[in-house]
C-alpha cells in the first residue's frame, strides 16, 4: 500500500509505508494520484463498476476520435454542424446600407451555407471579409440568436470614371480605384482621361465649381502631359486651358461666351492656352457650311459685277 511522506521544501513523494532508505522507488508527483487509486483497486479498497470496462473503451474511442478531428483539422466542421444543428444556424441574413454591392457577394464573401452555425461564426473575420469586397468601405457585423445575422455596409463613393488606355474605372475623389467600370450606369459622373488624371481631377473640379456655366456642363476632362486640361463639353465643344492659372482662361471664355454665345455654337474646339490670342475651330459639319456660304458669297459677288456692266 502506497502512502504520501515527507514535505521537503513543498515536494511530497509517494513510497511504500514505512520504506525511509536509500535505493525506494519514488513515484512521480503526477502519477501519485493514479497510483492510490490503483493501489485502492488492488487493495480491494475500491470496488469496480460492472461495466467500467465497456465504459472506459468507448471513452477512449470516443478521445482518440476527438483527437483525430483536432489533428486533422476537422474539429470546427464538426463543432459547426452541432451547434447548427442544435438551432443555431443562420437561418436569416439582413443587409443595409449596399447600393453596388450585391447579396450574393456578400453571402458569398462570408461563406454563408445552410448549416453554418450563427455561434461559431467570427465576427471580426466576417467583417475583414467584407471590407475586402471593392465597394465596401466599413462593414458591421451583429449575431442575433438563434439565428439572425445583421450586416451594416457603407459603400465607398464614385467620384469619376477614369480611362487610362483602353482601361475603364470608378474611382473615389482622392484618386483610389473602386472597380472596374462595366459600361453602364453612373451616367452622372465626369470622364477623366489620362496619365495622373485620377488623382488631379478632384482639386481641378473645385476650380471649376466657381464657375457654374461650366462646370455645369462638364462631360470630360483630358489632362494632357500632367500639366494642364482640357474641358470637354456635353455639347461636345473642347476648351482647351493653359497650365499656368486656368481660371483666368475660365473668365476670359464666359466673357466672350456672354456676348457671342460662343459656347452654344457649332464648334468643335476653344483653344484658350496663349492669353492674347483665342483660336476658334469648327466642326466639319460648320466647316461645310461656312465653305457652302463662302462660294454663295462669291457667286452673289460675280453676279452683281455682272450685271453692273
Amino acid at each position: 500500500m502506497f502512502a504520501l511522506n515527507g514535505k521537503s521544501r513543498g515536494k511530497g513523494r509517494v513510497a511504500p509505508d514505512g520504506s525511509e532508505g536509500e535505493g525506494r522507488f519514488v513515484v512521480p508527483r503526477l502519477l501519485r494520484r493514479p497510483a492510490r487509486l490503483f493501489s485502492k483497486i488492488f487493495a480491494g479498497d475500491i470496488t469496480v463498476p460492472r461495466y467500467a470496462e465497456a465504459v472506459g473503451l468507448v471513452s477512449l474511442f470516443a478521445a482518440t476520435a476527438l483527437y483525430g478531428s483536432v489533428a486533422g483539422g476537422q474539429f470546427g466542421a464538426v463543432a459547426n454542424t452541432v451547434t447548427a444543428s442544435l438551432g443555431f444556424a443562420v437561418q436569416e441574413v439582413e443587409i443595409s446600407g449596399q447600393v453596388n454591392t450585391s447579396e450574393v457577394a456578400v453571402i458569398d464573401a462570408l461563406g454563408l451555407g445552410e448549416s453554418t452555425s450563427l455561434a461559431l461564426l467570427d465576427v471580426r473575420d466576417a467583417r475583414e471579409s467584407l471590407q475586402d469586397l471593392p465597394w465596401v468601405e466599413r462593414a458591421e457585423v451583429r449575431k442575433v440568436y438563434p439565428g439572425k445575422l445583421e450586416i451594416r455596409i457603407d459603400e465607398r463613393q464614385a467620384f469619376a470614371i477614369w480611362q487610362s488606355g483602353d482601361a475603364l474605372s470608378l474611382i473615389e475623389r482622392d484618386g483610389r480605384v473602386i472597380a472596374a467600370y462595366s459600361g453602364y450606369g453612373f451616367n452622372n459622373l465626369p470622364l477623366v482621361v489620362g496619365p495622373g488624371a485620377a488623382t488631379s481631377a478632384a482639386s481641378f473640379m473645385e476650380l471649376l465649381l466657381d464657375y457654374p456655366a461650366v462646370a455645369g456642363k462638364v462631360k470630360a476632362l483630358i489632362h494632357v502631359g500632367e500639366r494642364r486640361w482640357d474641358v470637354r463639353l456635353a455639347n461636345g465643344i473642347t476648351v482647351k486651358l493653359p497650365a499656368e492659372e486656368p481660371e483666368k482662361a475660365v473668365e476670359r471664355l464666359l466673357v466672350m461666351d456672354a456676348g457671342t454665345q460662343i459656347l452654344s455654337r457649332d464648334i468643335a474646339s476653344i483653344d484658350l492656352r496663349l492669353a492674347d490670342r483665342t483660336t476658334v475651330a469648327l466642326t466639319e459639319n460648320a466647316m461645310a457650311r461656312r465653305e457652302a456660304a463662302l462660294k454663295a458669297r462669291e457667286k452673289a459677288i460675280k453676279a452683281a459685277k455682272r450685271s453692273s456692266i
